[in-house]
Order: C-alpha cells, then sequence, then structure tokens
C-alpha cells in the first residue's frame, strides 16, 4: 500500500461532493493489495477528517459497507434524495426560463442542470419520461420555445399537439436553432 501523501495513494480533498470518489478509490486500492479498507480510508485523510470517521469505524466494526454509509451521515449535503427533488428541479427550470440562450453552450448548461436532478429522478421514478420531456420543454424562454415547437411541427405534421415531443426531439431543434 502508497504511503500517505505519495502519488498513488487516495486523497480526499475535504469537500463534502468528494466523499464517494475517495472512498471508491480507497475500496479499489485497498481490493488489489489485500488491505483493510477502513484502515486505510481513515490513514489517508487529515487528521480532523480522521477524528471524526474514527467513530464511524469503532461503531461499525469493520463492516466496509456500514462505514460507508456512517461516514456519509456526516455530509447530508451530499444526499441525492435531498437535493434530486421535483423541486429542485423546478427552480433550475424557473431560473432557466429567464435566461436568453444565443448559444450552444447555453443550451449545455441548462441540459446539464436539467439533467443532472431529472435523470435521478427517472431512474427513481419520481418522474414520467412526458413529464421530463414536458418540463425539459419549460425551461426555454416562450418566444424560443415557440420558434422551435413551430419548426417541430413542421417536420411532423401528423405529431398531434396533446403528445409531448421527446427530450431527444426537444433537444435536436433546439441545437438546430442555435
Amino acid at each position: 500500500m502508497p504511503c500517505k501523501g505519495a502519488p498513488k495513494a487516495p486523497t480526499f480533498s475535504g469537500n463534502p461532493y468528494d466523499v464517494t470518489d475517495y472512498l471508491d478509490d480507497v475500496a479499489q486500492l485497498c481490493k488489489a493489495f489485500g488491505a483493510k479498507k477502513i484502515k486505510y480510508a481513515l490513514k489517508y485523510v487529515l487528521h480532523e477528517v480522521a477524528e471524526l470517521w474514527f467513530h464511524a469505524a469503532h461503531y461499525c466494526k469493520a463492516d466496509w459497507d456500514a462505514f460507508g454509509c456512517l461516514v456519509m451521515r456526516f455530509y447530508p449535503e451530499v444526499d441525492a434524495n435531498a437535493c434530486h427533488t421535483c423541486s429542485a428541479l423546478q427552480c433550475v427550470i424557473e431560473q432557466q426560463v429567464s435566461i436568453l440562450m444565443t448559444s450552444r453552450a447555453d443550451l449545455g448548461a441548462y441540459l446539464h442542470k436539467f439533467e443532472s436532478i431529472s435523470l435521478y429522478l427517472l431512474h427513481k421514478e419520481h418522474l414520467s419520461e412526458s413529464e421530463w420531456s414536458c418540463w425539459f420543454l419549460d425551461g426555454f424562454s416562450p418566444k424560443f420555445k415557440s420558434a422551435f415547437l413551430h419548426c417541430l411541427s413542421l417536420l411532423d405534421l401528423n405529431h398531434h399537439p396533446e403528445d409531448p415531443w421527446t427530450t431527444d426531439e426537444i433537444l435536436l431543434q433546439a441545437k438546430h436553432i442555435l
């Protein structure tokens, strides 16, 4: 096993959003060397972090999965269930609708924000495919939305107005316009 601070040793930046990557790196390294995961998870972090995590290590009695769950409790802001909600997605949409979209980079920025939440909600079945498409569409300014819906309707004359366009169709047309 590499020494703490060695180039191949896992590091934890202290950023709560890096915890899962750090724990995955430690697990992978320990598996390769046949080493005890919890011991090395504590070894490679700063002393202050090790003091905090030590209590989790003692409580879970060498169970790596239990240790990981307890460590994650120290970082509630990382909880996907807490930050990937329908209301969080609605906030992204409400903010986006007032932003003028003038380039594919603007579209990409919106897509990243939207899909970082919506794909989680789809996976957990908190959002349907049709809601996903409708909500994605709702993030465009009324003028832009009207223009590309008109273009979409010209491309598919048989599309029923009550049927939602797929997210892929919306994205393709938005790229085309931009």
